[in-house]
């Protein structure tokens, strides 16, 4: 390999990495793939697959008005600090993404459209077979294109010539020469120090914390970056969702018909919301600390597997906390309180007794009249607690998803230096980059749309550049 000047070198072999190289090889650019584990597919094999879109063919099918415009406004509105025209760049082509995936072999029907709280324009759109089969067709598109492919390969740092300009990479001890470079290794989460240091948020949950992502996000191509003098961005704007801790497992959707209350017994977001939406909630919380109060009959009628998560259970992708037959086993196990009283309840889980008994006292008023004046949660889901005994289990934002922190890009997938300037020859996409994603998380599959969409640009503007 090192006796051969590719045209683009691509480091990290995810959704982002493979839609650069496919899209770099596609206009017969000579490209290289270096993966530092034994196989493809990253954390995007990992995630749901869901890509946030506006203006789809599935949305036209569906007669809902959207498109790039009020998608961008909308993802401004959540983050206004976020670099407008990178945002404005990822919403114009994240349609186009979408149809490019489908070119490729992924399904993404129609029926499956969603907006995840109920309360947007419906753009998630999820695929047939969740990431893993988004990660299998671009693996599949990438082996049909000329790409040397590297794996178990890990990159020890970047090469510059003497104007500073990145010409390659040394890998394993060797250097490979390449006229562009894509960076796409994914983010931080398996790199403990790093997430100390990018993520304080996650300190209140210290000991809950686990990562869902690939196992070699390490923070590589963010190490790598700042050697070069790029420009870092996004810290504390990780993606952490709430997880009662039974098990590490990636059920993103929580009990709808709970409710959730704070130390103090107040409730603080809709428990119908965005699952991102009810987990930036718990972030400000005293602790990072909610209790999901029920109560008998709840346990009883209510704790089923949500619809949406059916087909994740089926392919083994989860395990499921909120239903009766687990929340059984872990009041059993006393790691879900349970007393005849809520005075009883909150003493046990160490939440104010006269807090709670006023706060579900104030929300079983809003369940009777069948409309949540405090936060919007919907009819169906107001459910009142009364019937002894009561039970409330612990929940965090603990489930350490998107990272956030990473490298500086502008509108091409450019890598920025620390004076807001391009570094020639370096390029960015996927997780690694650090400010498209912003405080607040926006919805569900915008981080496979970050992904997939800035993964072509790169792989595009690295061979413009070569």
């Amino acid at each position: 390999m090192s006796e051969q000047m590719y045209d683009v070198m691509v480091i990290g072999g995810g959704g982002a990495g493979m839609a650069a190289a496919i899209t770099a090889a596609d206009t017969g650019a000579s490209v290289c793939l270096i993966e530092a584990s034994d196989r493809l597919g990253g954390s995007t094999a990992l995630a749901g697959g869901l890509l946030f879109a506006g203006g789809s063919r599935q949305q036209r099918a569906l007669g809902i008005d959207d498109g790039p415009e009020a998608m961008f406004r909308d993802v401004m509105a959540i983050n206004p600090d976020a670099p407008e025209p990178v945002i404005r760049r990822l919403c114009a082509e994240a349609a186009n993404s979408l149809a490019w995936l489908e070119a490729l072999g992924v399904e993404y029907p129609e029926e499956r459209l969603s907006s995840p709280s109920g309360r947007t324009v419906p753009r998630a759109h999820e695929p047939v077979g969740f990431g893993m089969a988004v990660a299998e067709r671009l693996d599949n598109a990438l082996y049909q294109r000329h790409v040397d492919i590297a794996l178990k390969s890990r990159v020890e740092q970047l090469v510059c010539d003497a104007a500073g300009r990145v010409t390659g990479a040394l890998v394993d001890g060797e250097v490979i020469h390449a006229r562009a470079v894509v960076i796409a290794t994914g983010g931080i989460g398996a790199n403990p120090e790093l997430v100390q240091r990018f993520l304080p948020k996650t300190r209140g949950s210290s000991d809950w914390v686990w990562h869902v992502g690939w196992p070699s996000n390490r923070g590589d191509g963010l190490l790598m970056g700042e050697e070069v003098g790029a420009k870092l961005g996004g810290a504390d704007s990780g993606l952490l969702l709430m997880t009662p801790g039974f098990h590490r497992d990636f059920e993103v959707i929580g009990p709808e018909w709970g409710v959730l209350v704070n130390c103090h017994g107040q409730r603080f977001v809709a428990e119908d919301g965005g699952y991102w939406e009810i987990a930036e909630g718990l972030e400000r919380q005293d602790g990072s600390r909610g209790w999901v109060i029920f109560d008998a009959a709840m346990l009883r009628e209510h704790a089923r597997p949500h619809p949406r998560v059916l087909e994740a259970l089926a392919n083994g992708t989860i395990t499921l906390s909120w239903i009766t037959e687990t929340l059984e086993r872990q009041i059993a196990e006393g790691k879900v309180h349970r007393a005849g009283s809520l005075a009883e309840l909150a003493e046990k889980a160490g939440v104010n007794p006269a807090g709670l008994e006023a706060g579900i006292a104030h929300y079983n008023k809003l369940a009777d009249a069948g409309h949540d004046d405090d936060f919007g949660k919907m009819a169906q889901n107001l459910v009142a607690v009364r019937d002894a005994d009561f039970y409330a289990a612990e929940v965090r934002p603990a489930i350490l998803v998107v990272t956030g922190a990473g490298l500086c890009i502008d509108e091409r997938a450019r890598v920025l230096s620390e004076a807001g300037t391009p570094i020639p020859g370096l390029f960015a996409a996927g997780e690694t980059v650090g400010n498209v994603f912003g405080r607040n998380y926006v919805g569900s599959g915008y981080a496979i749309a970050n992904c997939i969409t800035y993964g072509r640009i790169a792989g595009a503007e690295a061979v413009a550049a070569s």
